[in-house]
């Protein structure tokens, strides 16, 4: 626990939907910090969470019609999807701005979530602390342009974050007492955009240890495993090209969490097609630890990803993994004893760590020992003592 003398600061916790806020909920709750959560999710949802009603503050209808209007915007013209979406995040940043609970000293809100509420805080002398989930926007965008040139993609196909979500962010970022980042990849990206380095704290994500853990596997076939969406930005393309090229025996390559490549990658995919790549789709959150656990290797080669909480899930089914230097879980990475990091767009690289693994069965089960061993100390116990102790400073040091 915290060791530190009372009294604790009342810290708010905001966010829309659900990220890792409620698991940070609950550890602020856990230690006697939590203040509120505002949420837009309803409290049946919360309490899953162990976070008490009374606790909970839910903005249930903006959520109810946020996500009915996101839903029909996936119907309509860019601009109009744009709009809409620029409406459903200033709605919720202008109605946790109304609805500050009383007595709050802190108040975290994810980024591009919160701009009216960081103002009203800063009025009412409350201290602001900004939660960023990524890399920095402008530096993710610029990433994901260079790779669509490098596939030849116009960018109209191509997900880009907004003009307006990067500024917001950028006033954001400005106008807060502190950032708080998932990774020293976020971190270096944050610097990069003229940010001062003692503004920016990293704290990565725990991993529920409950539910993530091995399973028997059901066959000695070798199998490496990608979970994310399928997108340019996840680098899905790398590993496919990576495992065609190897074309192993009795290897298998499954893809988790869709179902198809993203609009405008579909006609790349299927270019690199293999007998022996599958793609599984969406399996429910409880359920990932069996299908992780079939198993032998797991590879996010991502061009630009904040943490990727599907890493250390994965180590605690006893995977080792092989990232790309942009995953920020590259920081729970210890290089040839639980896993690899390799640089983005390396084929080479991805095909060299495949084939060590593959030819070195006993360097797996070392790895995989490893990783699992190591996972077991990424708990989200470990991220609330972190947490905690932080935000006890930033509010002794608060003007």
């Amino acid at each position: 626990m915290v060791c530190v003398s009372s009294p604790v600061p009342k810290v708010t916790t905001s966010c829309r939907t659900r990220f890792h806020i409620f698991d940070q909920a609950r550890e602020l709750h856990r230690r006697g910090y939590l203040h509120h959560l505002v949420t837009d999710m309803p409290r049946f949802l919360t309490r899953r969470w162990g976070i008490p009603d009374d606790k909970v503050l839910s903005l249930l209808w903006s959520g109810v019609w946020g996500r009915c209007l996101q839903k029909a915007a996936q119907g309509v013209g860019p601009r109009i999807r744009d709009s809409c979406l620029r409406f459903i995040h200033d709605a919720f940043s202008s109605g946790l701005a109304r609805n500050i609970p009383s007595e709050t000293e802190v108040l975290i809100t994810l980024s591009s979530f919160g701009l009216h509420a960081i103002e009203r805080a800063r009025s009412l002398g409350i201290c602001t602390v900004v939660d960023h989930g990524s890399l920095h926007q402008r530096v993710e965008r610029r990433l994901i342009q260079e790779e669509a040139k490098l596939w030849g993609l116009a960018e109209e196909n191509v997900s880009l974050t907004p003009d307006w979500i990067i500024a917001k962010e950028d006033r954001e970022f400005s106008i807060c007492d502190r950032i708080m980042v998932l990774s020293e990849a976020a971190r270096r990206s944050m610097l990069a955009t003229g940010i001062k380095a003692e503004r920016v704290f990293v704290n990565p994500c725990g991993v529920d240890l409950q539910l993530f853990h091995p399973v028997p596997k059901d066959d000695k076939a070798f199998r490496v495993i990608q979970c994310s969406g399928l997108t340019l930005g996840k680098g899905f393309l790398y590993l496919m090209k990576a495992f065609r090229e190897l074309n192993l025996p009795e290897a298998e390559l499954w893809f988790i969490g869709a179902a198809a490549p993203s609009a405008g990658l579909g006609a790349l995919a299927q270019s690199l097609h293999h007998p022996r790549i599958f793609f599984k789709g969406a399996i429910p959150h409880g359920e990932l630890h069996r299908h992780f656990s079939q198993g032998s290797v797991f590879v996010l080669p991502s061009i630009a990803d904040g943490f990727g909480m599907v890493v250390p899930q994965a180590m605690a089914c006893g995977l080792p993994v092989i990232v790309s230097e942009n995953v920020g879980a590259a920081d729970l990475v210890s290089e040839g004893d639980n896993g690899y990091v390799v640089p983005i767009r390396d084929v080479e690289a991805l095909k060299r760590k495949i084939l060590e693994l593959y030819d070195h069965r006993e360097k797996l089960e070392r790895l995989s020992r490893k990783a699992l061993e190591d996972a077991r100390l990424l708990s989200w116990e470990r991220y609330g003592e972190r947490l905690c102790r932080f935000l006890y400073e930033v509010h002794r040091n608060h003007p």
